[in-house]
């Protein structure tokens, strides 16, 4: 089963704050974390850490200072000890989100702006592209395609080392969406998304290995920053 973790950023942040809660993560995370300019992007990052300790606590009754996370040829990190447990984090805008799955997974959360059409047509396929013209709401479509496309690459474990516009994606049934090959015209079978409505003013999609039946929760686990941290 897919599970999907969210949550908000607080309302009141501070230098204070964050150094109190850097405790709680590895070393080499706090030198990462205090690195970021903005207070914003570092209660992000920190969010998706406790988010992952929170599911780690849970399933190995271990946290994420007492566990080995390393990171693939292409950047995506991973839990060597506990093949069984896989997972990925994305943040944007208010939110943070973390996808697990004892199987290969990726997840997108995008805040929806302004999208450059010249970039769409650069982006993805020409009926992709086709159909952000004819929508009624271009933005959302874009983010909509997008979230799709970046969910796949990053359960592949490849992020966007893989093209957007090699990739294909189909609505199905249930707010479930067929991968398929721009270039071969075939489905990719072995993987398959899904979209949550959580915000009218962002998209998130997720994406994983199939494993047979309903893979997916109906709805994300609502985490709250002050009891979690």
């Amino acid at each position: 089963m897919v599970e999907v973790y969210i949550c908000q950023l607080p309302k009141e942040k501070s230098q204070v704050k964050l150094g109190e809660l850097l405790l709680k993560v590895p070393k080499e995370r706090q030198k990462h974390i205090r690195r970021f300019y903005h207070l914003d992007d570092a209660y992000r990052t920190i969010i998706g850490d406790y988010l992952l300790d929170h599911v780690l606590k849970q399933r190995t009754g271990k946290t994420l200072k007492e566990i080995t996370l390393k990171r693939n040829a292409y950047g995506k990190p991973y839990l060597p000890d506990y093949p069984f447990i896989q997972f990925n984090i994305s943040h944007s805008g208010k939110y943070v989100v973390c996808a697990v799955h004892n199987q290969d997974v990726g997840i997108d959360i995008e805040e929806i702006q302004t999208f450059d059409l010249l970039l769409a047509k650069q982006l993805f396929t020409v009926d992709e592209y086709q159909m952000i013209r004819n929508s009624n709401d271009r933005n959302h479509t874009c983010y909509e395609i997008w979230t799709m496309k970046e969910s796949y690459t990053k359960a592949v474990g490849k992020g966007l080392v893989i093209p957007l516009d090699a990739i294909r994606i189909r609505k199905h049934v249930g707010n479930l969406m067929e991968v398929g090959s721009s270039h071969e015209k075939e489905l990719v079978t072995n993987f398959i998304c899904k979209q949550y409505a959580i915000h009218t003013d962002y998209k998130l999609t997720v994406c994983a290995r199939m494993t047979g039946g309903n893979m997916f929760l109906e709805h994300p686990i609502e985490m709250y920053f002050d009891q979690m941290c």
